[in-house]
């Protein structure tokens, strides 16, 4: 079936993946990132939002097929607007244009970094849309952490900080997919609206994390699945493609780990 893919975050790592395995199926990709791509948009910022809304409107004419909302990471000072805000505003802007579309799905990307206690006022701040109070939650937590040094093996105050905003911004974005999901603007037009929450994969983002032969060790002991860590970009691709695919007519509102079983194992029998 030839149909058009919107994938934000399509310059490297699992975004790349993804449109190559689109492309490779005989599927049209719209990429979005920062550089190297079909629409140049920073999904930071309000006007960036707005950019990617309008140009995939104009290179799609008006008519896209599935959005896979894959931007992310990014430093501490910004994780919130891009982790939470930037994925809902994709989401959200460019549903409109799924309406024509046979089989409109959509999925959005977290991590399970969202499995780590989340900031609640944070995330509070982020279901209500405050981006403003939520920026600022952001900001005293990365202050106090940068006042808080840690001490025995605990990681550095900036290393806990960035955790934190990216697990809680990607837990909210969790806690937002899981409601709007049987919506009727998304489950009642039709949409499939998922999560993918991945683990550790093989990206140019992790490769600090890789190339260090304790962190390397330490990680990978967090996945039970022997032979899963680290994950290879086309896994995840294909996970991301099947739910964004016309094949699935009834996944909806779920969070799929894909994550060598670390969810599995840090939540036991708590969520069978």
């Amino acid at each position: 079936m030839d149909r058009t893919y919107v994938i934000t975050g399509a310059a490297s790592g699992i975004g790349a993946a993804t449109a190559r395995y689109c492309r490779d199926r005989g599927d049209r990709v719209i990429a979005c990132d920062l550089h190297d791509a079909d629409v140049i948009a920073d999904l930071t910022t309000t006007k960036g939002r707005a950019v990617l809304v309008d140009e995939v409107a104009r290179l799609s004419e008006g008519r896209i097929d599935a959005i896979v909302a894959n931007a992310g990471g990014g430093p501490p000072e910004t994780s919130v607007s891009l982790n939470f805000f930037g994925a809902v505003s994709t989401l959200e802007g460019l549903r409109p244009l799924l309406k024509t579309s046979s089989a409109p799905r959509a999925v959005a990307v977290s991590s399970v970094a969202a499995l780590q206690s989340p900031i609640s006022a944070l995330v509070e701040a982020c279901l209500k849309m405050d981006e403003a109070a939520a920026v600022a939650t952001a900001r005293d937590a990365l202050a106090a952490a940068r006042r808080n040094p840690s001490c025995g093996n605990a990681p550095p105050g900036d290393v806990q900080a960035v955790l934190s905003l990216y697990g809680s911004a990607k837990y909210a974005l969790q806690l937002w997919c899981r409601r709007a999901a049987a919506k009727p603007e998304w489950a009642g037009a039709g949409i499939p609206l998922n999560v993918v929450a991945l683990g550790f994969f093989d990206t140019p983002a992790a490769a600090p994390l890789l190339s260090d032969p304790n962190e390397r060790t330490a990680m990978g002991r967090l996945a039970p699945l022997r032979g899963a860590y680290p994950g290879c970009p086309e896994e995840a691709a294909a996970a991301l493609f099947w739910c964004t695919s016309a094949d699935n007519s009834q996944m909806t509102g779920q969070i799929l780990y894909i994550d060598g079983g670390i969810e599995c194992l840090a939540r036991g029998e708590r969520f069978p």
